[in-house]
Parts: C-alpha cells; sequence; structure tokens
C-alpha cells in the first residue's frame, strides 16, 4: 500500500494496511486507537492528525492490553513508519496549509 511496484514504487501512506493487519493482530487496542482517531478528528477536523496520533499511541495501546513484546515491536515500527509516511502532512499542518475534514459542501 505504501510503494507499490506497479504505481513505481509511489503510494499511499499505510493506513488501510495498517487497520486491516492489525484489525486481526490487535483488535482490541486497534480498536482503542480508532476511538482516539476520532475524537482527534473530531477536535482539529484533520485526518492526518488523527492518523498520526493514532499510529504514536498505537504502541502504548498495544502494551496495556496484551502485553506482549513482539506484538510492541511491530507496533512501534509500524508506527514509526505511519508517522514517516506523514510526514508532508505534518509540514502543512505546521504551516497552516492542510486540509481540513468537512462532511458538507463547502460554501463559497
Amino acid at each position: 500500500h505504501a510503494y507499490p511496484v506497479f504505481l513505481h514504487f509511489k503510494g499511499g501512506k499505510a493506513m488501510a494496511s495498517f487497520v486491516g493487519a492489525f484489525l486481526c493482530l490487535t483488535p482490541l487496542a486497534l480498536g482503542a486507537v480508532l476511538v482516539v482517531f476520532v475524537v482527534v478528528v473530531a477536535w482539529t477536523r484533520f485526518i492526518s492528525m488523527g492518523s498520526v496520533v493514532g499510529a504514536a499511541t498505537f504502541p502504548l495501546a498495544v502494551w496495556l492490553m496484551q502485553k506482549d513484546l513482539t506484538m510492541l515491536a511491530v507496533g512501534l515500527i509500524a508506527g514509526a513508519f505511519i508517522v514517516y509516511k506523514h510526514s508532508s502532512n505534518i509540514q502543512r499542518l505546521h504551516a497552516g496549509t492542510e486540509s481540513v475534514f468537512s462532511f458538507g459542501a463547502r460554501k463559497s
């Protein structure tokens, strides 16, 4: 999802793969992080902020809910990779140019 060969190694930010994989591996921790994601997006209106905060808190959720060192290591690597892939979004957040999430159409 992040570096697909068919798209010349340019792809997404790996969130869909992250959610799919950890839904099977650590469903409770992922559920807790999805709550964090929704709260952050509702509060800030930035999807990227929710993704970064969720990825950053995922290892803590794994540790608190499973106490499994292998899954903690995998969660740390995956979380760090997600944050790395969102570096352009983080730069836009700092610059104030990141897109804001909205359910409705924009009024001119």
